[in-house]
């Protein structure tokens, strides 16, 4: 045999068996159809009073977290963190602590 052949042959073995091994692509399940008038976003009440603005974010009528704007200083923020209905509060351990999540910077 020649040469030009022989790499000939190899290259399209190569090839043939390259193809064998490669695993066939997944195919994805398609997304969870949306059904009408189901709500995605939160809903969000906003309770305006004289000295302070109170934002309510609820999912499906739970409240889940609950903004406090005062008209002098910054917002804070309380949690439902164990989906009871209730802001909790803890205070058995430090590393439990509510930290506030004012907005430093913004632009």
């Amino acid at each position: 045999m020649n040469r030009p052949a022989l790499t000939t042959l190899l290259a399209l073995l190569a090839a043939a068996a390259a193809a064998e091994d490669q695993p066939q692509r997944a195919t994805l399940p398609p997304p969870p159809e949306v059904k009408q008038g189901e709500v995605i976003e939160p809903e969000v009440t906003i309770i305006e009073g004289k000295d302070r603005t109170v934002e309510q974010y609820s999912v499906r009528g739970h409240v889940y977290m609950i903004k406090v704007t005062p008209r002098v200083g910054p917002p804070y923020y309380l949690y439902d963190l164990d989906g009871d209905g209730r802001m909790d509060v803890r205070q058995d351990s430090p590393m439990d602590i509510g930290i506030p999540q004012w907005v430093l910077f913004s632009w």
